[in-house]
């Protein structure tokens, strides 16, 4: 019997286990890591991840990552790689975004999955509560689906001459559908009109830029492909004079006017903590679902400065992080 089959019978029948650091034999703890793999993020994920498991105790020969990096929505190409990384005995699988978590819980409904989401895994039907998530999935989630309405009241306050905003979303993600309807009921509220483009494909991308030079701002609604593109959204907008706002500070967002929420190599340190307590025998499906400690709003005056904005000191007063 493979040690993942004793770990999974363990779990059933309720049998406590010793943190797997290393197993009997001095074996290291196997981890898949699955998600799309768009650079920089994916490695910012990791990178997060590695982190918090360090935090935990699990380096060295005592603990080895296998990552599995995969297009993104890609049914069979998730499907494979979780039996690639299976076949290798590993433990668990940590999971980028909702539909990925979804893919890989329809190809294996029995290894304990981790995932982290930017949306409401309850509404998007990948666990039952957040209290009790149930079945073998538990997650961490980036923000709350209203952060995105929030995200447009910011936009407002640092520049208030908006009047029209272009919103990108990915139709497709569970995540962003949620966060459109957000900023569907905060625009308004807010005199704002949206001037919405769904994003399947690069080519949505570069098309929906063209719409630039109506609009006076623009709003990522994180999940999903849209993220994948961040650095071209806002080099584009900033060479329009067009304002950015974004759900966090990240290598490919750094050039953006705004960004508000949880930092993504936070969350998935975060998240070593929820694969510390499977691997010490958890259940998954019993472990909440946790959200984000902390959200920081981080206002890019070299930005603004280049797009000729002056924000206003009661925005700036409330910023975590002012970048000059």
């Amino acid at each position: 019997m493979t040690p993942r089959k004793i770990f999974l019978i363990a779990l059933v029948l309720g049998i406590p286990l010793v943190p797997l650091r290393a197993d009997a034999q001095g074996r290291p703890a196997r981890i898949g890591i699955l998600g799309p793999s768009e650079e920089p993020r994916f490695s910012e994920l990791m990178g997060g991840l590695k982190q918090g498991l360090r935090d935990h105790g699990y380096s060295g020969a005592a603990l080895e990552i296998l990552e599995a990096r995969v297009a993104r929505g890609d049914g069979a190409d998730i499907s494979a790689a979780v039996e690639r990384v299976l076949a290798r005995r590993a433990a668990l699988l940590f999971v980028i975004g909702s539909e990925s978590a979804r893919l890989v819980r329809q190809s294996s409904p029995e290894v304990p999955i981790v995932f982290i989401t930017p949306g409401d895994p309850v509404a998007a039907g990948l666990v039952s509560s957040l209290a009790h998530p149930g079945g073998n999935m538990t997650a961490v989630t980036f923000e709350y689906p209203e952060l995105s309405g929030k995200r447009l009241q910011l936009v407002k306050e640092m520049v208030p001459r908006v009047r029209r905003a272009l919103v990108l979303f990915d139709p497709r993600d569970a995540s962003p559908k949620q966060g459109i309807l957000a900023v569907r009921g905060a625009a308004p509220k807010l005199g704002i009109t949206l001037v919405e483009r769904e994003i399947r494909s690069r080519e949505e991308i570069t098309k929906s830029l063209e719409v630039l030079s109506g609009v006076d701002a623009l709003l990522a609604v994180p999940g999903g492909l849209t993220s994948t593109h961040y650095e071209e959204v806002i080099r584009e907008a900033n060479a329009r004079k067009i304002p950015t706002m974004v759900h966090a500070r990240t290598k490919s967002t750094m050039a953006a006017l705004a960004s508000y929420g949880a930092s993504d190599a936070e969350i998935a340190r975060q998240a070593a903590r929820l694969v510390d307590k499977i691997l010490k025998g958890a259940n998954a499906g019993d472990i909440p679902v946790e959200r984000p400690t902390k959200l920081d709003l981080v206002i890019n005056l070299k930005t603004g400065r280049a797009l000729g904005l002056t924000i206003p000191q009661s925005v700036l007063l409330r910023a975590d992080q002012v970048i000059q």
